[in-house]
C-alpha cells in the first residue's frame, strides 16, 4: 500500500512543470533545513571541511541553497519516471563535453564514466540511454519493490542496471571489456575493505577502489559526467577527461585523481552537491567521529 501511494504521488509530480517544482523546492527546502536537525549538521560539517576559507554566513547562505537542490531532486523524480524522451529532451541544453565521451570511445576499448551526487544525476542517466548504451551500477536498497520500481524506471530508455553484487560486478567488467559505456557513482562511503582514504577537498575521505581496479584490469578510458540545473529550470550534460593519475597502477594516486575530479564536478555549482551526504563518516584509525 505504501509503494503504491508513493508511485502514485510521483506520477502526480510528473504532471508538474519543471518551474513549478522549482519554485516548490524554495520552501521545502527551507522546511527540510529546518525540520532535519542531521542533514543540516552534515551538510554545515562537510562545508567547513572543504571550504575553511568560506566565513560561516557565507556557508549558511551555500548549505540552504543546497538543501533547496535537495528537495528539488526529489521533487523532480516525478520527471524522471514520467516525462517521455520527447519532452526531456526538450527540456536539456545542448551538452557541455560531449566531445571528449565520443573521443574516448574512439580510441577503440571500453569507456567509464564516473557520475557524483550532483544536480540531477538520474536525469544525467535518462540523456546518456539517448544517446549511448549504458550499463550502470546501483546499490540494492532495503525495499524489493521500490527497488524493483526504481530499476525499472532507471532502464526505460534502454539502460541496463546491475546491482553491487558478484553477479553484478562481472557483468560490468564484461561490459567494460567489450568496449561499452559504464557508470558508477564515485563519491559514496564505501563498505568495509572496499575502500582506501584519499584526499576530497583537502580532507581525508574513505573511497572507493572499484573504478580504479576496473582501469587497471580493463584498460578504459575515463570521463566524468554531470547533469547541472539551469536557473531556466532546464538541465545540461557536462562532460570532462579525468586527469591521466586515475590510470597510475598506484591507487592511491589514482584514487587522489579520482576525488579531484569530483571536486571539478562540484566546482560547476558547489550549491547543486550533495553536502547532506556523510561523506566523512568512516575515519582513519585513530580519529574522532567526523559527524
Amino acid at each position: 500500500m505504501k509503494l503504491f501511494l508513493l508511485k502514485f504521488f510521483i506520477g502526480l509530480l510528473g504532471f508538474v512543470p519543471a518551474r513549478v517544482l522549482g519554485w516548490l523546492s524554495r520552501p521545502l527546502g527551507d522546511l527540510v533545513w529546518k525540520l532535519s536537525r542531521t542533514r543540516r549538521n552534515s551538510t554545515l560539517k562537510n562545508l567547513a571541511a572543504c571550504y575553511p576559507a568560506l566565513d560561516e554566513a557565507s556557508r549558511e547562505i551555500l548549505a540552504r541553497d543546497s538543501m533547496r537542490h535537495l528537495a528539488m531532486t526529489a521533487l523532480e523524480t516525478g520527471i524522471c519516471w514520467g516525462w517521455s524522451r520527447r519532452r526531456l529532451e526538450r527540456h536539456f541544453l545542448p551538452p557541455e563535453g560531449q566531445e571528449h565521451l565520443d573521443a574516448a570511445f574512439g580510441e577503440g576499448g571500453g569507456v567509464l564514466l564516473l557520475a557524483p551526487h550532483f544536480g540531477n544525476w538520474e536525469l544525467l542517466n535518462h540523456w546518456i540511454q539517448f544517446h549511448y548504451e549504458l550499463l550502470a551500477l546501483y546499490k540494492p536498497g532495503s525495499s524489493p519493490g521500490l527497488e524493483a520500481a526504481m530499476v525499472e524506471n532507471r532502464c526505460r530508455f534502454g539502460a541496463q542496471m546491475v546491482p553491487t553484487t558478484g553477479a553484478g560486478l562481472k557483468q560490468l567488467y564484461r561490459h567494460a571489456r567489450a568496449a561499452n559505456l559504464v557508470a558508477i557513482l564515485p563519491d559514496q562511503d564505501p563498505s568495509d575493505g572496499k575502500g582506501r582514504f584519499a584526499p576530497f577537498f583537502g580532507v581525508p575521505a574513505l573511497t572507493g577502489v572499484l573504478a580504479a581496479r576496473l582501469v587497471q584490469q580493463t584498460g578504459c578510458r575515463v570521463l566524468f559526467g554531470a547533469c547541472r540545473r539551469t536557473h531556466d529550470y532546464r538541465y545540461q550534460a557536462h562532460f570532462f577527461p579525468a586527469e591521466q593519475g586515475i590510470y597510475s597502477e598506484d591507487p592511491d594516486t589514482a584514487l587522489a585523481a579520482l576525488n579531484r575530479g569530483v571536486e571539478q564536478v562540484v566546482g560547476l555549482d558547489p550549491a547543486q552537491y550533495l553536502w547532506a551526504y556523510k561523506r566523512f563518516k568512516s575515519r582513519p584509525a585513530g580519529e574522532p567521529p567526523f559527524y
